[in-house]
């Protein structure tokens, strides 16, 4: 089904020629870790015979001894008995119940384990086609093993009204190599990825149902990772957290209150758990196209003292990527420490590290992508941008079980951002650079017409004058959240408060003989722009989950959200003279939804549910302080002495109301789900929504829009050993009433875009899946096709003017053609019971079928501009876990 509908939901994408003659750079390291494959692999086939691999299952109950009340959210993981490594886990539902199928055959270690109970461990021997059913007693008293996986913020599937994917820490490991996390986010439904640098190692974009990343609430641990000021993900920050993941959920549609920030369009909660209760010490190194080598050391501690465990590790990954420009370098480490105490659990970890990359920021005009040679070009390139940052965060959580029913969790967390970036500077003008007037540009002086144009327009290139961007932020925060669960309700108390606060400048970093000395470098005392940011966050939400009978879950969820920013102590000059603007804004919102669910915990269950969700706007909409010395306003309501009401802001909170419906079934060999969606939206805020008092067109709120579609899942074992699985969306996502106001010929022009589709929102996007396992290897397929895109909210269609009359033309090149992409991966892990039990082998080749693929486009002041995806690439990863 699943496979009829990838086709049905794509269309017929246009045919990616396979070049012939195509190269990979790859170092030596690839060559000697497939030989190692291959003996490996001899040697562990040739002493084995072939055995009946059906899958086997482990079914059971976990409760409470003696009272034999069920435990809900206990952790039941299942074991390698050697390695203690993790093969599968689950976690109970509402009534105490586990399933785990398609296991297979061969010998484990169930361990079952609970905050405040003490552990359950066994030996199982699994026969093929063998179901073995359990119930496990778990006792109150002191934890010494595996740290339960928090859910207190987390939708529990199958019982609350919200549509969901997830990600489990084998799945992650097993597919994503060594590209960052948002490429395999990417393959969960309705979602789409892509990468500045090409190859998924840098700076990566999420889109989930055609909203960007900004409209999309993620945490790690509970903990947001939206910027406060500018809404973003920046996930090149959070580059080398994957091996501690051990979940990952994915939520479409109005974020719930339970994850403290509301997202527009998804929310993504990530959760770290490294510790284990054995101790172990892990190297991985690999290499492969682009000159990329990656290198990490990791060493567990076991348990100590019947409490500890501690966990550290360190990498490094340096790639030249494969646009020009686009290297990259990241040092990073991890470090955490569990306490495991009577009735509580409390964890410390720490990450972050120093990152040196060079900037791809703008994209290739549509042409290049037919030259080998074009696709690669950055106009960074040439002015050679690069970044220098350093982002640690620090999340303290305590987890206490008070008594059976009650428990608090609380979060507190530091995250911290400093650094700055280098950028050519061409397209600025003499006025931005506050440059006296007497002074030479280039050996010229300037006239007044020539002070306000670009300075490439005097003869400066790129690389004559290079800004310096600087950065420095905090940010801290406390979450603490109150749970009461009896087995039919659930109702979560919760709290949010978050200081944000930064401080941004810029002065002329480099500029050789085109400027002089007095107005370069850090000497100089010559600051383009300077301000600080600050914003408080507090919320209150709470959350009821209870059955009023046993075929009928309802939940009942509300936030109540207060946001204040404050801009001040900026240093600015333009034209006008000196600017100190300072403003507070204040928001407050109150986000609710409610939802139910027909037969939870069933095979097969059916849940709908409405939400309402605001947002307010980022904090450069209001105004931007980098672009004071070119003369940005303030967006606000201006007085008639010229002042700004800073009571009234010009552009509007965003309001979404999203309503869902949808089901799935779940059997031994299958599972099937289905969500219908639709999601009103008003005043989103876009990029042209109006115009000021002198007619040009400004940022603004769009009247209405709507995403609405149909989103399958699935996944099915055909045979023994293959699983097939795949998702599917068709969507129509439309400006319902939105007039855009663009520069056409001079002036600014009224353009209804009623009916259009929205810029940068695939209606038709898929994804499928296959892999097969044979004793330790393990061959993936996996096919993703994206239909049409658009890089304005034109509809491929550009304004142009004929005889003086505006008209419309269509045009080719504001379009993201629809592409297909085809990953491979193979996978070699030795069993315990060969002389390379701890070695596991990763071949992974991305875009197979070397097609040349544009994955993302935009509309910018010099035309459309998009983001190639790399050609056939490759890595090669050996890790030995001891």
């Amino acid at each position: 089904m699943v496979a009829a509908f990838f086709v049905a939901a794509v269309g017929a994408p246009r045919i990616l020629p396979i070049r012939s003659g195509a190269t990979m750079r790859a170092p030596r390291l690839v060559s000697t870790l497939v030989l190692l494959l291959s003996l490996g692999l001899t040697a562990s086939l040739s002493a084995q015979p072939t055995p009946d691999r059906t899958p086997a299952a482990v079914v059971g109950r976990v409760a409470q001894a003696p009272s034999g009340a069920p435990l809900p959210g206990a952790n039941v993981v299942l074991r390698d008995p050697a390695t203690g490594a993790r093969r599968y886990g689950t976690s109970t539902d509402s009534t105490g119940a586990f399933e785990l199928r398609g296991v297979a055959p061969g010998r484990y270690r169930l361990a079952v384990s609970y905050v405040g109970y003490a552990p359950h461990v066994e030996s199982l021997a699994l026969a093929a086609g063998e179901t073995a059913r359990d119930t496990v007693a778990l006792r109150a008293r002191s934890l010494p093993q595996d740290q339960v996986v928090v859910t207190t913020r987390r939708a529990q599937p199958r019982v609350a009204p919200v549509t969901t994917s997830s990600l489990a820490a084998d799945q992650i490991d097993r597919r994503l190599g060594v590209r960052d996390l948002p490429s395999l986010l990417g393959e969960t439904p309705s979602t789409t990825f892509h990468s500045q640098n090409g190859n998924g190692i840098g700076y990566s974009t999420l889109r989930i149902r055609g909203f960007d990343q900004r409209r999309i609430a993620v945490s790690i641990n509970g903990v947001p990772q939206n910027d406060p000021e500018d809404f973003n993900v920046f996930w090149v920050n959070l580059y080398g957290m994957e091996p501690s993941i051990e979940d990952v959920q994915v939520q479409r549609g109005a974020g719930s209150s339970l994850y403290g920030s509301v997202g527009i369009g998804g929310a993504i909660n990530i959760v770290t758990d490294p510790f284990e209760p054995e101790p172990y010490a892990r190297v991985r190194v690999g290499g492969g196209s682009f000159d990329t080598r990656r290198l990490s050391v990791t060493a567990n501690s076991g348990l100590l003292g019947d409490h500890y465990v501690l966990n550290a590790r360190v990498s490094r990954v340096a790639s030249d990527g494969y646009r020009e420009n686009a290297w990259a370098e990241f040092t990073r480490f991890f470090g955490g420490l569990a306490r495991y105490g009577d009735r509580s659990t409390l964890t410390v970890q720490a990450f972050g590290g120093l990152q040196r990359d060079g900037l791809a920021f703008r994209g290739i005009p549509k042409a290049a992508n037919n030259s080998d040679t074009a696709r690669r070009q950055n106009p960074s390139a040439v002015s050679d941008d690069t970044e220098r940052f350093r982002p640690p965060q620090v999340h303290l959580n305590h987890e206490w079980r008070v008594s059976p029913s009650w428990t608090l969790d609380q979060t507190a967390f530091w995250i911290k951002g400093e650094g700055y970036f280098d950028y050519g500077a061409a397209y600025r003008s003499a006025d931005y650079l506050r440059l006296p007037d007497d002074v030479a540009v280039g050996g010229t002086t300037l006239s007044d017409a020539e002070r306000r144009q670009p300075l490439f327009t005097v003869g400066l290139g790129p690389d004559d004058v290079i800004l310096r961007g600087v950065l420095d932020q905090h940010q801290v925060g406390w979450i603490p959240t109150v749970v009461y669960e009896d087995g039919t309700t659930k109702t979560t108390l919760g709290l949010e408060a978050r200081l944000h606060r930064s401080l941004r400048w810029g002065r002329i970093q480099e500029a050789g003989p085109a400027l002089p000395d007095a107005v370069v470098g850090p000497d100089a005392d010559h600051r383009l722009w300077q301000y600080r940011g600050e914003k408080i966050i507090g919320s209150a939400f709470v959350s009821h989950l209870f059955r009023p009978v046993d075929r009928l879950a309802v939940q009942a969820d509300l936030q109540l959200t207060g946001r204040r920013y404050r801009f001040y102590d900026e240093r600015t000059f333009d034209r006008e003279g000196f600017r100190a603007r300072t403003f507070t804004v204040p928001y407050l919102f109150l986000n609710p939804r409610l939802g139910a669910t027909l037969y939870p915990d069933r095979p097969l269950s059916a849940y709908a549910s409405a939400a309402f969700a605001t947002r307010e706007p980022r904090r450069t909409q209001l105004y931007d302080g980098g672009e004071g010395p070119a003369g940005a306003a303030p967006q606000f309501e201006q007085r008639d002495d010229g002042s700004f009401n800073y009571d009234n802001p010009l552009i509007e909170p965003e309001h979404l109301v999203d309503v869902e419906l949808g089901g799935s079934l779940e059997r031994t060999r299958y599972r099937l789900s289905a969500t219908l969606f639709w999601m009103e939206f008003w005043d989103e805020i876009v990029p042209s929504g109006g115009v000021d008092q002198f007619g040009v067109p400004r940022t603004g709120n769009a009247d209405r829009t709507r995403h609405a579609g149909l989103e399958l899942q699935g996944t099915v074992q055909p045979l023994p050993g293959w699983t097939l699985s795949g998702n599917a969306m068709l969507a129509r996502t439309r400006f319902v009433d939105f007039t855009e106001y663009r520069t056409v010929g001079g002036r600014a022009r009224a353009l209804e875009r009623d009916g259009t589709p929205i810029a940068a929102s695939p209606e038709r996007l898929a994804n499928l899946r296959t892999s097969y396992a044979w004793h330790g290897l393990r061959a993936t397929l996996h096919l993703q096709a994206v239909g049409r895109q658009y890089v304005d909210n034109s509809g491929g269609r550009a304004a142009a003017l004929e005889n003086g009359d505006l008209v419309l033309e269509g045009r080719d090149a504001l379009t993201v053609d629809p592409y297909a992409l085809l990953n491979a991966s193979l996978t070699y892990e030795a069993p315990s019971s060969t002389p390379f039990a701890g070695l596991r082998l990763q071949m992974t080749v991305n875009n197979l079928l070397d097609a040349h693929v544009l994955r993302h486009g935009f509309r910018g002041v010099g035309g459309p501009r998009f983001y190639p995806a790399a050609p056939r690439s490759s890595f090669v990863e050996l890790r030995y876990t001891l």
